[in-house]
């Protein structure tokens, strides 16, 4: 009880002080650099679509220039003060609402989400990378300049209601500030994320509530028109509803990145991560890593990372574990985008202390546009998932795969809906964690 106390304690005096410093960076740099991050997984799904997450925590550097500036408004308001309303609507058929491996209990879902951002600059290219209707489907817009500086506060509360199991009725919220700020040679960014919600956790086998918190400080310093330095702080909080293991982790990241040709660029970065656990041993982990990125032409870009990590579990082992990403996204026609993606990474489990899992995965991603109008977009993925419990002889391995094919339409210039499904298995040797599940769903977004 002492120590959940202290851990408790230090994730209250953490936020704190988190928030003490963005506000304090917030003021400094009056405009502060987006943190930009990898295109959407179903694993870490936009806040509306009741999607089932797949044990993927880590998703902010996979690809840490992926999500390029996406335009939602073609033309730029030069009032340095922006109040962006935006909404959504979504009704959901669950056939496995608990994900459960037998007894599945089936529902319809409603949720309506209203969202405000309010900020300085041009800020609205950073919306659609928070999992927005225009991400999903109009890939095309990326060829844009970087945004200009901007701060920007983005507040979306929701509700959702199940017809029948009322008691999984909830209020969330999505609370983002991010800002960026960029000299001549120096860009700082700034992005810090909260967020509560009620869904179902493949890791832990059951929905279950939790309050997640993401801060990252980036910046970026071009020491030559060849040469550039990275250096990054990563902060993440996983704090579940009941009795689970909630985390605390802390990250610094440092790149030198040098254009060995105008379409080339190299890299070599070294990482420091260290994860508190409310119960059990904490771990620390160092990261050595190399990437290439590769800008074949205006219609093909490769990125691609692979490292080792050196990872110490206090008083149990030290393990060597590899961990790459390599991503391609090719845009043959207009209108046509091909996004496909593989990764490996190695994740503390909230299920049982001390236990981790490495997850090896590879996704893909086809969205194509008919008449200006229409979008249709098919996502598939499966990742293979490998537990280790470093004081118990329990094995666990699950095998995850998806297919969600989906449709969207254009109806007016500030409504837009979507169509779609998802089908999503787990062949888990936990019998626990062995589920199918299938969701429907209808959305309609608004966006003023």
């Amino acid at each position: 009880m002492k120590a959940m106390t202290r851990f408790r304690i230090t994730k209250i005096t953490r936020l704190a002080s988190a928030s003490l410093l963005l506000a304090a960076s917030a003021v400094l740099a009056q405009e502060p650099e987006p943190i930009l991050d990898r295109p959407t997984r179903l694993s870490d799904p936009a806040p509306m679509l009741p999607m089932t997450p797949a044990p993927v925590l880590d998703t902010i550097t996979l690809f840490p220039d992926a999500a390029e500036a996406m335009s939602l408004e073609p033309a730029i308001d030069k009032h340095p003060w922006k109040f962006v309303l935006h909404g959504t609507a979504t009704a959901t058929y669950d056939s496995n609402i608990f994900i459960s491996h037998e007894n599945e209990e089936a529902d319809f879902i409603f949720t309506i989400a209203p969202g405000v951002a309010i900020g300085r600059g041009e800020f609205r290219d950073e919306l659609a990378s928070l999992g927005s209707y225009e991400t999903r489907f109009n890939p095309e817009r990326s060829d844009v300049a970087d945004a200009e500086n901007y701060i920007f506060v983005h507040y979306v509360p929701s509700v959702t209601l199940f017809a029948d199991n009322t008691g999984e009725n909830t209020f969330d919220n999505d609370l983002t500030l991010a800002g960026k700020y960029e000299w001549k040679r120096l860009t700082i960014g700034l992005k810090a994320r909260f967020q509560t919600m009620n869904l179902p956790d493949v890791d832990l086998g059951e929905r279950v509530e939790r309050h997640l918190f993401t801060g990252a400080l980036t910046s970026k310093y071009d020491y030559s028109p060849k040469t550039s330095f990275e250096l990054n702080f990563y902060d993440y909080v996983r704090d579940y509803a009941g009795d689970r293991v909630d985390s605390v982790e802390y990250r610094g990241q440092a790149w030198m990145n040098y254009q060995v040709r105008p379409k080339i660029t190299l890299g070599l970065g070294f990482a420091y991560g260290y994860v508190d656990l409310s119960r059990g041993p904490s771990q620390s982990y160092e990261q050595v890593s190399a990437r290439l990125r590769y800008r074949a032409t205006e219609k093909i870009r490769f990125d691609i990372s692979a490292g080792v990590e050196f990872r110490d579990i206090r008083g149990f082992s030290n393990e060597t574990n590899g961990l790459f990403s390599a991503g391609v996204t090719y845009s043959p026609f207009d209108g046509t985008s091909v996004f496909l993606q593989g990764f490996r990474r190695t994740i503390t489990s909230a299920s049982a202390s001390p236990a981790n899992y490495e997850v090896t995965g590879i996704e893909g991603q086809i969205r194509q546009r008919f008449s200006r109008r229409f979008y249709v977009v098919l996502a598939s993925g499966y990742q293979h998932v490998s537990y280790d419990y470093f004081n118990s002889s329990t094995e666990r391995s699950d095998d995850i795969f998806y297919i969600h094919p989906s449709v969207g339409m254009d109806v007016t210039t500030w409504l837009s809906c979507e169509v779609g499904a998802e089908f999503r298995r787990n062949d888990s040797t936990s019998i626990k964690n062995d589920f199918s599940e299938t969701t429907v769903y209808l959305q309609f977004n608004a966006f003023f």
